[in-house]
């Protein structure tokens, strides 16, 4: 079934896909204008709606006037339309006149279009195979050639023959058939293609030498490639005819079996060629003019780079020879070249070249001699330098060409220091500080005639090598070395300080010549630290960690002068930072550790701040933006210190000042919750400096805090400070009063003092909730810590946990007091509802745990008693509101008391008394419901079928147990329900005893003799049901 009716949808769907395809779509333009000229129709009195055939159709007059008339064209003149008639009313033709459908209106109006691919399709198929069919002919005759075993030049020829035949044929067909000017370029280019397989056969077939096959076939390739090139007008085609003249010129070298650097050489010449050609282009064919342009700058850059690649492989005058080559012909073409950027290209290609091929001469004359090369190189190197200087000087504006060859000769002087360096000779010293001052000279030249930041990066390098170069002439000790370096170099680390004040004094400097002096000064006062630290490694506890103090003095001093002189106040950050590794360093090579150590450095950091932070806001108004960084590092140093350093209280208390310091100056939060946390922590330490056990320490922190923060958060709310502010004094005073002493309960601690602590817990949640004026808190965090109080008390009077009800019944009372307080005043129920049901939750849970111990009578009734306490609440609060679920409640906490009683108190007793003490209070609640709700009632009517329920299961589970009383008794109880049904008028309760009293009978009474009088009995008591229900009936109507 379930696959017949898969059928049946999916043919529905397909018919329903079926007749929506063959529809109109509804929403096109066409089924819109016709829509609305038959609403315009109808609206003016020209339509009518006939019924043919069940169906309804909309009649026009104009379909109406088609009818009568026998023209079957379309009509439409707007000179006699009447005035209330639509310009856009359309007029229907018969029924017997062919109108074209929409399929074939759209075929009409494609056919131009499909006519056009199906001639492009034709085309292409056409030349795709007469392609195939030239390619597959060849294939077979060269197949065939191989099969009949032809000599080798016969194959040869076959080879070439081919290779022209198909040039030719695709150059014919190209120009006579346009038709095939796809096959055609495909014939060109497999022959082009091939050209090289040709080569491979001269040598392959006929054993020529492979450089004369090399040059044959590259010359056969550049004239077929040229007139490929100008017949097909293809520049693609003129890059690969320079591509086949490259490798005619690279095999004129091959054929003359000539060394390495005739190649080079021949794709230079090839390279100036291409130069003059590009240069003349407008007299070679226009399909050759960008390639030539394009190409021309890169044959010779990529020879020299292989050149100097393999370098290696050639000798020192190939080497110069070829640099001397390149060196001309850049600076022939920087002469005739037209194009600013291509000429600053070229004359620097020139200049750096020149270096290279004056150092590559000197080495070839001087026998590789490394001193003469490093000085021919060191030499040039400056020339250039000098040069570019001089050039930039005279023209007042930037010359790229000569700045990039003034830093390429710097580097190049550079390199031939350490040429030099690497030469043993006994003048080597003398010469590399000659060169290296003539550098240093030419770079503050450069400096201070160009007037150009930058440039100060030259000085400050080769003011670093000079120095130890000058100190290498007296060839002293290593020691005396490093003494007279860190000297000289501390002494110049002073020099662009100075002068910045002496010689720029104006007030603002730009920013670069700002970094060229105090990058400069940072440059060199780097160099002192090495030697600091080369001396602290040498000496560790001795003039290593003065002189590193001196070096950090040294930086203290620029940056206050940069904080001075440039406003740049961001600096005090590092001037602070000094000063402390400054006192520092000085402290250890006292031999000072320790916590005397920690507590100097922690003052030291204070008081220092202070100052600087005073100095910022009293005279320099606007760097105060930058006291919260400072201020925020010093306090991040300040607790790295105290982490590694001590605990001491000494080392926490200049952080503590900071932090309130901070949040003084600043007024940011951030700074009073760090100065809260330190505070705190200074208390525990200070405890524990004095020896406090561990216990107390908490105990004792946890009142100061609550005590001290409580003080200031209640000073600010009666000032109505209410803000951030306060909220985390508050957490303050709270947050550590409550955490503190929950660490003391996990431990081993004594009882008065956990219940000492834990008071302060409870304190200063009841704080925060009177502060906040919220319920929420209270209900979650204060009354839990409040029983948790009074179960510590109690066990410390040393009640025990069966009389823990007592307990529980003060739990109550409390909470319950607090809640009948909370609704005289009127305040929000929320406030109510929290403390009632925090009365009733706390005290059933302490009673619960009490209930297994409970074993004295004592103990029995208080359990007793609080089950009643909390029920009889429960039924009060539901009372008034006439609320059954609390009436529900409060009557089964009633019960469970009685039970447990009679379970601990009475001896075993009859198993009718618990259901009957059960269905009593269920029948109270369904007593109460009925009053309350009506009888009607879901609660109701759920009431009584539950009471009934357990009145009659409990009775009929004992009877069928054999028991002659209950048999009795569920016949008594359920003629009582008739009774009191019939006397209600309630047919449930009459019905309910009708079924017991029948199910009693059957029961009671076996054997077939009674039948008659128990069917009897049935029919009386089903007419007395039907007569009640009928008068019930009527009274109600």
């Amino acid at each position: 079934m379930e696959l017949i009716f898969l059928l049946v949808i999916v043919i529905v769907i397909i018919k329903v896909a079926q007749r929506g395809n063959n529809r109109l779509p509804r929403q096109s333009d066409d089924y819109q204008r016709g829509y609305w000229d038959g609403v315009r129709d109808a609206q003016n009195g020209r339509a009518k709606i006939e019924d043919n055939d069940g169906q309804a159709k909309l009649i026009t007059e104009n379909q109406a006037a088609v009818s009568q008339s026998t023209d079957p064209t379309l009509t439409s003149d707007e000179g006699e339309e009447p005035s209330d008639s639509s310009a856009t009313d359309a007029v229907p033709i018969e029924e017997n006149t062919n109108i074209p459908d929409e399929k074939t209106q759209t075929i009409q109006w494609l056919s131009p279009v499909s006519n056009k691919e199906k001639e492009k399709n034709r085309q292409t198929t056409i030349n795709v195979a007469l392609y195939t069919a030239s390619l597959l002919l060849t294939a077979g005759i060269l197949l065939l050639a191989q099969t009949i075993e032809l000599s080798a030049q016969l194959r040869f020829s076959l080879v070439w023959l081919f290779i022209f035949v198909y040039y030719a044929i695709g150059q014919v067909l190209y120009a006579r058939l346009p038709i095939l000017k796809p096959a055609s370029t495909a014939f060109i280019g497999t022959a082009l293609a091939a050209v090289p397989i040709g080569g491979w056969s001269m040598h392959l077939l006929l054993g020529i030498d492979p450089a004369l096959c090399w040059l044959a076939t590259s010359f056969i390739g550049t004239f077929l490639c040229v007139d490929a090139t100008v017949r097909l007008n293809s520049q693609p085609l003129a890059y690969i005819s320079l591509l086949s003249m490259f490798t005619m010129t690279t095999s004129l070298p091959a054929v003359m079996h000539a060394q390495l650097v005739w190649y080079y050489a021949v794709v230079l010449l090839f390279g100036c060629l291409m130069t003059l050609a590009a240069y003349f282009s407008n007299h070679f064919p226009r399909q050759f003019t960008e390639p030539l342009t394009l190409v021309n700058p890169f044959i010779v850059p990529s020879t020299l780079l292989l050149a100097i690649g393999s370098s290696v492989h050639m000798g020192t005058l190939d080497v110069s020879m070829l640099l001397l080559i390149s060196v001309i012909y850049y600076f022939t073409v920087a002469l005739v070249e037209k194009s600013k950027k291509m000429r600053t290209y070229e004359l620097t290609t020139t200049r750096v070249l020149l270096m290279a091929a004056t150092a590559s001469f000197t080495m070839y004359l001087s026998n590789n001699d490394g001193l003469v090369t490093g000085i021919a190189l060191g030499v040039a190197a400056l020339g250039n330098m000098v040069w570019s200087i001089g050039s930039m000087h005279v023209q007042k504006q930037p010359d790229k060409q000569h700045e990039i060859v003034l830093w390429i000769s710097f580097v190049a002087s550079l390199a031939a220091v350490s040429t030099i360096a690497g030469v043993e000779s006994p003048l080597r010293d003398m010469i590399i500080f000659i060169l290296l001052s003539m550098i240093s000279a030419v770079s503050f030249m450069a400096l201070a005639l160009l007037r150009r930041a930058r440039f100060g990066g030259m000085v400050v390098m080769s003011g670093i090598l000079l120095v130890p170069a000058g100190v290498r002439l007296f060839s002293l000790d290593p020691i005396t070395a490093l003494h007279i370096h860190y000297s000289i170099f501390m002494f110049m680390a002073f020099l662009p300080v100075i002068c910045r004040l002496l010689v720029l004094k104006r007030p603002n400097i730009t920013k670069s010549q700002a970094i060229l002096v105090y990058g400069t000064a940072a440059a060199w006062w780097l160099i002192t630290v090495f030697i600091a630290l080369a001396f602290l490694n040498a000496y560790p506890a001795g003039e290593g960690m003065l002189y590193l103090s001196d070096s950090v003095a040294v930086a203290t001093i620029i940056m206050g002068i940069a904080a001075w002189r440039e406003k740049v106040y961001g600096l005090v950050i590092g001037i602070h930072a000094s000063l402390l590794l400054m006192a520092l360093l000085i402290a250890l090579y006292f031999k000072m550790a320790g916590e005397n150590l920690a507590i100097l450095m922690a003052w030291l950091n204070g008081l220092s701040l202070l100052l600087l932070v005073e100095w910022l806001y009293n005279y320099r108004k606007e760097a105060a933006v930058k006291c919260r960084e400072l201020l925020l590092y010093s306090a991040i140093g300040a607790a790295i210190l105290i982490i590694f350093s001590s605990i001491h209280p000494a080392v926490w208390l200049p952080l503590v000042a900071l932090l309130y310091y901070a949040f003084y100056r600043r007024r940011e939060d951030g700074y009073l919750g760090g100065a809260y946390l330190a505070t705190i922590a200074l208390v525990l330490l200070f405890l524990h400096w004095l020896d406090v056990p561990l216990s107390d320490n908490f105990t004792i922190t946890a009142w100061v805090v609550l005590v001290g923060f409580g003080v200031v958060y209640w000073s600010l709310a009666m000032n109505k400070r209410a803000s951030i502010t306060s909220d985390m004094t508050l957490l303050a005073a709270t947050v550590p009063a409550v955490i503190l002493p929950m660490i003391n309960l996990s431990t081993a601690y004594e009882l008065p003092f956990k219940i000492l602590g834990w008071l302060a817990a409870v304190a200063a949640l009841y704080m925060a909730v009177y502060a906040k004026r919220d319920w929420r808190p209270m209900a979650i965090l204060a009354h839990p810590s409040l029983v948790l109080l009074f179960y510590l008390t109690a066990q410390w009077l040393g009640v025990k946990l069966e009389f823990m009800p007592i307990v529980s019944l003060i739990i109550f009372a409390v909470f319950y007091g607090a809640a009948v307080t909370a609704r005289i005043k009127k305040l929000s129920v929320y406030w109510y509802y929290a403390s009632f049901w925090s009365a009733i939750g706390w005290s059933m849970t302490l009673l619960l745990m009490a209930m297994p111990a409970s074993v004295a009578t004592e103990a029995v009734l208080l359990v007793t008693l609080t089950w009643a306490v909390n029920g009889s609440a429960l039924i009060a609060e539901g009372v008034p509101k006439k609320n059954i679920l609390y009436f529900d409640s409060g009557s089964l906490l009633v019960l469970c008391g009685i039970l447990f009683a009679i379970h601990m108190l009475i001896a075993p007793v009859h198993g009718i008394v618990v259901p009957y003490l059960c269905s009593a209070a269920i029948l109270s609640g369904a007593v109460m419901s009925w009053r309350w709700l009506g009888y009607a009632h879901i609660y109701t009517i759920a009431h009584l079928v539950l009471a009934l329920a357990v009145f009659s299961l409990s009775t009929l589970v004992l009877a069928l147990a054999g028991d002659n009383a209950m048999e009795i008794l569920f016949l008594a109880e359920h003629s009582l329900m008739v009774i009191i049904g019939l006397a209600l008028g309630k047919r449930l309760i009459s019905m309910w005893g009708a079924v017991g009293v029948t199910l009693a009978l059957i029961y009671l009474l076996s054997g077939y003799a009674y039948a008659l009088a128990i069917l009897a009995g049935l029919s009386i008591i089903t007419a007395v049901v039907v007569v009640v229900a009928r008068r019930q009936g009527g009274r109600q109507k």
